[in-house]
């Protein structure tokens, strides 16, 4: 689900797996096609659909498995999303689903702006835009649902390590505040650079901690 450029889909591939990627990003399945364009021919490729994840229209009960990675915490309301998703699904199936929880808890930064950013979780939450809180809610959705659940946290070296980060890690995080749009506009139009600069001196802190974690939890059908 969420399949995107297809690399996810491509590494189950490689293993055995018969895929079919849903995306709603016409740009993205394009992408996604294209990766299997050299090693295989039109007829063992993965199918790829164009779909709304929110209303999909999927053969019941015909999957042996669902894969999703940094998709569920633009659901706030995910675990009704993945109600639905149920219904395509095996009886015995198998769910992993990988989100970040926290993205912006980095330390040391100063409490003012760890307030700050508390402050936004909760309004993008509460705006329907984006759940900064989702990865730490896979485990308990998983097991509401009666899968018997593995969860453990990925090691990542942009998003979720400690000590100083590299050069090009501290690039994508300058261009990801470049795209986060929302973030800018919460903070007064003086103050968003002092935090950004704040945020990318703790990243290049030899004391940084990474609060924010990648989860990763793999559920089985009871």
């Amino acid at each position: 689900m969420g399949c995107g450029p297809g690399d996810v889909s491509r590494e189950l591939f490689n293993r055995g797996c018969v895929v079919t990627g849903i995306d709603n990003n016409e740009e993205l399945l394009s992408a996604a096609k294209q990766q299997f364009k050299n090693i295989c021919d039109d007829h063992h490729y993965p199918n790829f659909i164009e779909q709304d994840l929110r209303n999909l229209q999927l053969e019941l009960h015909g999957y042996d498995g669902l894969w999703t990675s940094f998709v569920a915490a633009y659901f706030t309301d995910f675990k009704d999303i993945f109600a639905n998703w149920l219904k395509f699904l095996k009886s015995d199936a198998w769910v992993c689903i990988i989100e970040i929880d926290r993205l912006l808890d980095h330390r040391p930064i100063p409490e003012r702006y760890s307030k700050k950013i508390d402050q936004f979780y909760n309004d993008a939450f509460q705006h329907k835009r984006y759940d900064f809180r989702s990865g730490s809610k896979s485990k308990s959705i998983l097991e509401e649902f009666g899968f018997e659940v593995n969860q453990f946290d990925l090691a990542d070296r942009e998003l979720s390590f400690n000590g100083p980060a590299t050069s090009d890690v501290l690039i994508a995080w300058k261009n990801r505040f470049n795209r986060m749009e929302n973030l800018k506009q919460f903070f007064p139009e003086d103050e968003f650079m002092s935090f950004q600069n704040e945020f990318i001196r703790c990243l290049s802190s030899d004391a940084h901690q990474s609060i924010c974690k990648v989860i990763c939890c793999v559920g089985r059908k009871r």
